[in-house]
Order: C-alpha cells, then sequence, then structure tokens
C-alpha cells in the first residue's frame, strides 16, 4: 500500500508540473504502473461519432515482457454498445474491476482474453462534469483481486486527470479571451477598466473617462463613481449580472448600458469584462472595455424610423413591395401580396424568389440582377409569376440596390404590379394586326385573281355569243354543230363563274362569321351512296367511283353538311383531275376510334414542287391551267376537316395520280364554333 501512495504522488507531481498533457498522463499512469507491479496501464478516451459513443485507447504503459495494443486498430472505434454494463457504470463515476474469467460479457471477455489479462480495474476519469474516459489496470501474470482501499486511492488518480483536464481547458479559455481583449484595445478607440475584487478598488482609463466628457483626474477611481453614472433603471440589474459573472453563475459578462454624460445627457456604453482567478481558482478582478455607441443607436434609430415610413408606404400601397437577400430569398414582402399572387407574406419570407417565376424567365431576373448590381441603376423588367394557386400572372418590376455601409450591396428591393391585363390587350390587338394584314393580302389576291377568273370567262361567252349570233343571222344550214359547241363552251364557262362564286362565298362565310357545326349521328355507308347518286352517277364520260367498305360498321356522330361539302369537293377532283382516265376508288376504313376515307383517282397528279401550297387560298396547280377551278376548294375542305377536328393529308405524282386520306373521330361535341 505504501508504493502505491508513494507511486500517486509521483503520479499527481506529474499532473501538476508537466506543460503538456500528455507528457503528464504518459508519466502520470508510468508511475502508478511501476508502484503496483501491474502489467499494463492505459487510458481509453471518449469520442462522439454520429450521437454514438465510442472508445480509443489513447496512452499506455506496459511492463518488461508484456506486449503493446496502443495504436490496434481493433481497441480504438468501439461502441459502448458492445460491453453492456460497462457505460452505465463508469458514467456513474463508479470503478469497475474483476476476473476476466468471470465476466458475463462474451465479447468484453474475448476481447481481454485476446491480451492475456486475467483481472482487470477501470475508473472513470471526468472532465467538466462529463464522462471523458478511464484508466484501466490489467494483470496478465496473476488473478489479482483488488481490495476496497486499493481501488478507493486508484480512483483518486482518475479524478486528479479530470482537475488537470479542467486546468488545461481554462487557461486555453483565459487565453483565448485575452488575445480577444487585446486585439479590442489595440484595434479601437475604446476605454479600459479595471475592478479589484479583493481591495474594491477601481482603475478607469483616459478614454473612458473621455467618454462621459470628463478628464480624467476629473473623476472618481472607484466602484461608487461608476455605479452613480449608470442609468438608474439599469443599475440593479447590471449589478446583479457582474455578480453572477464573478460567481461562475454565468459565463460572460457582457451588454450594453446607458452612462450619465457631464452635460447632463445619457450615452450608450457597449460594456465586457473578463474574470481574472489566481492559481488555486479563486476570482481576484474583473478587467473590462467601454464602446461609446450612441452614434450607431441614433443610426439605428433613424434607420427604425426610415423603415417604420417604409413599411406604412409599402403596406398602403396596392403595388407588391418586396425585398430580397443576393441569392433571390425573400427578407420583406409587402401585405398586398395576398391580393396579388394569392400569398400571405409571412408564406414567402426566408423562400427563394427564383421558385416562383416562370422557368422560360428565370434568366430574365438573374441577367438584370446582375446588371443592375454592375450599374446600381432600375430597370424595368417583365415577367411571368406563380400565383399560390399556380397558375401565372404576368409582372412588371422596377428594382433598384441595397446598399449598406461603404457601398457593399445587400440585396434588392422591388415594387411589382400585375399587367396581365396589359399584356392579354396587347396580345390580343398583335393578333388583330396579323389577322387584319393577312386579310388584307387575301383581299389583294382576291382582287387580283377575281379580275384574271373573271375576265377571262366573260370574255369568251360574250364573243361565242357574237359569234352564235353571227351564224344564226346567215342561217347556214350545216352550223349546228358549230352552235352547239359553242354553247357547251359558254355553259363550260358559266359553270366555271358559278364554282368560284360559291366557293368564294363559303369561304368568306367561314372565314369571317364563322361556321358551327350541327351534330347529328350519320349512317356513313348510307350517306356516301346517297352523295355518290346525287352528284356523280351521271358523268359525262360514264365513269363511276368504286367503292370498298373495310372494319364493322361504328356509329358516327357528325356534320352532314359539312361532310357533303369536304366528300364532294374531294369526289370531284378526282373526276375532273382525271378525265377519260381509269375510274377513281374510295375506300372506307372504320378503325377502333375513327374512320378512316381514302380516294384515290390516276389522272394527272401534282407536281412535287408545289404539294406544298395545295392549301394555300386561290393556289392552283402549274398543269391545271386547261382545268376549270378557284384554287379554294382545298382550302375549304382543310377548314372544315379541322372543325371536325379531323386531319386531312394528299399524297401525289405528276402524271400518276393523287391519294387523299380523311381521318375523322366517331364522337363530336355539339355546336362548338370554329
Amino acid at each position: 500500500m505504501i508504493n502505491l501512495l508513494f507511486g500517486i504522488s509521483n503520479a499527481n507531481n506529474h499532473l501538476l508540473k508537466e506543460i503538456s498533457i500528455d507528457d503528464a498522463l504518459n508519466l502520470c499512469i508510468t508511475a502508478i504502473g511501476k508502484s503496483q507491479n501491474i502489467d499494463r496501464c492505459y487510458i481509453f478516451k471518449n469520442e462522439t461519432e454520429n450521437e454514438d459513443l465510442k472508445l480509443y485507447y489513447v496512452y499506455e504503459w506496459c511492463n518488461e515482457g508484456i506486449d503493446s495494443y496502443l495504436g490496434n486498430p481493433d481497441l480504438n472505434g468501439i461502441s459502448y454498445d458492445e460491453f453492456p454494463g460497462l457505460y452505465n457504470t463508469l458514467n456513474k463515476d463508479k470503478p469497475l474491476y474483476g476476473l476476466v474469467k468471470e465476466s458475463d460479457n462474451k465479447l468484453f471477455r474475448e476481447t481481454m482474453e485476446m491480451q492475456g489479462i486475467k483481472s482487470y480495474l477501470f475508473t472513470p476519469i471526468f472532465s467538466e462534469n462529463k464522462f471523458w474516459g478511464w484508466i484501466g489496470y490489467d494483470d496478465c501474470k496473476t488473478e489479482r483481486k483488488w481490495i476496497e482501499e486499493e481501488v478507493y486511492v486508484l480512483h483518486t488518480v482518475a479524478k486528479n486527470i479530470g482537475i488537470r483536464l479542467n486546468h488545461d481547458k481554462t487557461n486555453a479559455k483565459l487565453e483565448a479571451h485575452l488575445e480577444q481583449f487585446d486585439f479590442y484595445l489595440k484595434g479601437s478607440n475604446q476605454g479600459m477598466w479595471e475592478w479589484d475584487i479583493i481591495t474594491k478598488k477601481a482603475v478607469f482609463s483616459y478614454n473612458w473617462a473621455g467618454m462621459l466628457g470628463y478628464d480624467i483626474d476629473e473623476i472618481g477611481q472607484s466602484l461608487e463613481f461608476w455605479k452613480k453614472n449608470v442609468h438608474p433603471d439599469e443599475i440593479n440589474i447590471l449589478e446583479l449580472k457582474l455578480k453572477s459573472y464573478i460567481q461562475g453563475k454565468t459565463d460572460s459578462y457582457s451588454g450594453v448600458q446607458r452612462m450619465k454624460h457631464k452635460k447632463g445627457h445619457y450615452v450608450w456604453i457597449k460594456y465586457s469584462g473578463l474574470l481574472i482567478k489566481n492559481i488555486i481558482g479563486t476570482p481576484i478582478k474583473v478587467i473590462g472595455t467601454h464602446i461609446d455607441i450612441s452614434e450607431i443607436k441614433e443610426k439605428d434609430r433613424q434607420l427604425k424610423l426610415s423603415e417604420e415610413k417604409f413599411r406604412f408606404i409599402a403596406e398602403n400601397t396596392t403595388d407588391l413591395i418586396t425585398q430580397n437577400y443576393n441569392d433571390g430569398t425573400f427578407s420583406y414582402v409587402s401585405n398586398s401580396s395576398k391580393d396579388i399572387i394569392g400569398y400571405k407574406a409571412e408564406e414567402l419570407i426566408n423562400k427563394s424568389l427564383y421558385n416562383f417565376i416562370h422557368p422560360d424567365d428565370v434568366h430574365i431576373i438573374q441577367n438584370a440582377y446582375q446588371a443592375i448590381a454592375k450599374k446600381s441603376k432600375t430597370k424595368p423588367l417583365t415577367f411571368r409569376f406563380r400565383k399560390k394557386d399556380d397558375s401565372y400572372i404576368w409582372m412588371e418590376s422596377i428594382t433598384k440596390v441595397i446598399i449598406k455601409n461603404k457601398g457593399q450591396i445587400i440585396g434588392m428591393q422591388s415594387s411589382s404590379r400585375d399587367i396581365s391585363e396589359r399584356i392579354k390587350a396587347a396580345e390580343e390587338m398583335r393578333i388583330n394586326l396579323l389577322k387584319e394584314k393577312e386579310l388584307n393580302e387575301l383581299k389583294s389576291k382576291f382582287v387580283s385573281m377575281a379580275s384574271h377568273q373573271f375576265r377571262t370567262p366573260l370574255t369568251i361567252i360574250y364573243s361565242n355569243a357574237e359569234l352564235l349570233e353571227f351564224k344564226s343571222k346567215i342561217n347556214e344550214q350545216k352550223s349546228t354543230d358549230k352552235v352547239e359547241f359553242i354553247i357547251n363552251r359558254i355553259k363550260n364557262e358559266v359553270d366555271r363563274l358559278t364554282e368560284l362564286m360559291d366557293n368564294i362565298l363559303i369561304f368568306g362565310r367561314n372565314d369571317l362569321e364563322g361556321t358551327k357545326k350541327d351534330i347529328k349521328e350519320v349512317d356513313f355507308d348510307n350517306f356516301i351512296n346517297k352523295t355518290i347518286e346525287t352528284y356523280f352517277d351521271n358523268e359525262l364520260d360514264g365513269r363511276k367511283i368504286g367503292i370498298t367498305i373495310k372494319g364493322k360498321k361504328q356509329k358516327f356522330n357528325s356534320d352532314e353538311t359539312l361532310l357533303t361539302h369536304i366528300i364532294t369537293n374531294i369526289i370531284s377532283n378526282a373526276f375532273k383531275y382525271s378525265a377519260n382516265k381509269a375510274d377513281p376508288k374510295l375506300i372506307i376504313n372504320y378503325l377502333e376510334k375513327k374512320i378512316k376515307i381514302i380516294i384515290i383517282d390516276y389522272g394527272i397528279g401534282i407536281p412535287n414542287e408545289e404539294i406544298q401550297h395545295l392549301f394555300t387560298s386561290f393556289f392552283r396547280a402549274t398543269n391545271t391551267s386547261t382545268i376549270v377551278g378557284s384554287g379554294l376548294g382545298l382550302t375549304i375542305v382543310k377548314q372544315f376537316i379541322h372543325l371536325l377536328n379531323g386531319k386531312i393529308s394528299i399524297k401525289s405524282k405528276e402524271n400518276s395520280g393523287t391519294t387523299v386520306t380523311l381521318t375523322l373521330p366517331y364522337e363530336q361535341k355539339e355546336n362548338t364554333p370554329s
């Protein structure tokens, strides 16, 4: 026992004298290990990783012939969960000891036996009232049974280590405070003060006195002078704070106080103090600084007034007023946001502006912010903003930078208003102007076409009428065939004029007045048969159109008038542009959700480079100059097809024929305007 006490005395001596904590702990466990004649003495330190407390083997002393395990990865990063009961015992500041073979924990027993340990003693180390780690004592040669006196004495060593750890941490904090304190004194115009707790004497610097309007020799170097000049409403609170700091109940002594100036007014003082203790930890003095922040307080007051004015204006305007940090995060939103975009102001604070801007317009805001930040000039922005109901409105915004001291830009302030109606009106005006332009172009085309199309047939009709009149006067008996030829020419030209006028009337009515659908159930097979019987059963050249029906007949709803115009126009073209050739074909294919109608002719076809213009008003292919036509038929067909939610496509090859494909849905909505 005497050797043990001697070893502990040496260990404590090392803890007190050694500057380095590592040297102190290594020498400490060496002294105890040698005095106790044990085989191994070591220290485990606790480390928290991902909220899990783990063990690390950090210091070790081994007797001769005993293997060292310092640095062994198997003894580092071990969770306390793997050794049930170990943490709960040591964390209560209780030692843990016994024979390895008697341990109920299999993993603990195997780990100890791996190191050749037969008996053990663990004593916990606490630093700043927290479980820091523990010292372990191993006997590898004998099954040593620890007596309570030995355990108690060795437990005190662990407590002394904790005291040394506390001392080092306190010194580190003190040095940090002193460095910070020294920095403040050198870098700012501060007043310094010092109060000796033992002698009750106070010392104030020249700057300290100057803040209150005094010369250094006009003030009393006592705590009473300070108390007398502190604002009456604050002195009791300040004395209580100082007392709590000296007694260790609080970690710091700092704040803002008001002190009376020599001229009678109060100045704002920012104060801070640092407690100095002697070697045994007894508080002996407090040193600190005073800084006059009256100017800052006045600026804060003015800023507060400005902010109040700003908020009054912002909350009483119909515009949306916002402030954003440089990253776009909202720092302020006026209450008008509820009426304009549906969000309450608090719903937008700390959220990014860019989350509400239309994706196609984000670059507008980003580029504008960069430009405004560089030039510090306002620039109107127009963009789309997402409302709370997920719809977008057009906003026009005037933005300017928010500048802090020394010209530092800390954000943007914007005033925005909803201009959706203005944008809509402008778009409608643009569309109307475009329509007007198209209508003017159409009128010009019509005048040009009509002047040509009407003049030619009328000239022919007139000249043939004169010729007919001349023939009738001379009463030639053999002129009957010629008269009939002339009459046929007159009829053809009248037909051309009739078709042209009909198509122009249909086109104009559909374009200017709009066409409404009259949806009814249509027996399409019967409709096709009647249409062909009515319009195409008496072709002069005797040709007939062949009909093929595929698929299962379906219920079909559509506008029979529009269908009639579409079908008759396409079939008429098939006969017209394939005169004296093979019969045209019509194929009806009942598909699952739509009906497909294909009309095929084997006529003159269309030049490849002209197919793209087929649906252009008044366009006629270059190879149709000798065939009656207005250039409006397919234009009207396409309009009616779209009105019936269908599609039309044309494939053609010059001198080989043309295939027109129509697809129409089985169902239509009634009376839908075009």
